[in-house]
């Protein structure tokens, strides 16, 4: 995976979806790929010692304005998501989305398209758009939450085992390179 698909895994991650990075396709006869098949459950929360973890209120409310996506914190959502490093926005194809959702048993399917072209999340030709910036941004705001309100995860490797992209990315809060504003200088 690329650091710009690291980044999107980690932000769908971090808002419950269980993940399958470069996903093959088989539609239509010939065999592709997608950078990020998700599944997440209904009513998906993560819980600890009664302190329940943070989502993006602005990705929520964007997939329920969606009459196919209603109430999308409390049913089953698969996702398909296309990752750009750059200015282009790649939408995931509709044989795409329909190969995923028989392979997910038939749940509806948000079509999502990261790029450095988009804001925070809006929709925009039929699929969630979301900026590789506005992600990594919502990600920083996530660790600063987890170290301010849940005392036993100070320790900043407590993913390191389970997924690399949030371990890196935890140790560079740490060290202090991802807080915005911060000028490097001699």
């Amino acid at each position: 995976m690329n650091t710009a698909e690291k980044i999107a895994a980690t932000y769908l991650r971090l808002n419950g979806f269980l993940l399958l990075p470069h996903f093959t396709v088989l539609a239509g006869g010939q065999h592709g790929h997608v950078d990020v098949v998700g599944l997440r459950a209904a009513g998906s929360a993560e819980v600890s010692r009664d302190l329940t973890f943070p989502v993006d209120d602005k990705f929520f409310d964007v997939v329920g304005e969606s009459d196919a996506y209603r109430g999308p914190r409390d049913r089953f959502l698969g996702l398909v998501a296309e990752v750009r490093t750059n200015m282009k926005v790649i939408h995931p194809e509709l044989a795409d989305l329909d190969y995923v959702q028989k392979f997910l048993g038939g749940v509806p399917i948000v079509p999502i398209a990261f790029s450095d072209s988009a804001e925070g999340p809006s929709w925009s030709k039929g699929s969630v758009e979301i900026g590789n910036t506005y992600a990594l941004d919502w990600i920083i705001e996530r660790i600063d939450w987890i170290e301010n309100n849940h005392e036993p995860l100070k320790k900043t490797g407590s993913w390191t085992w389970s997924d690399d992209a949030l371990a890196d990315l935890l140790v560079l809060h740490q060290y202090g390179a991802l807080h915005r504003g911060r000028v490097a200088g001699p």
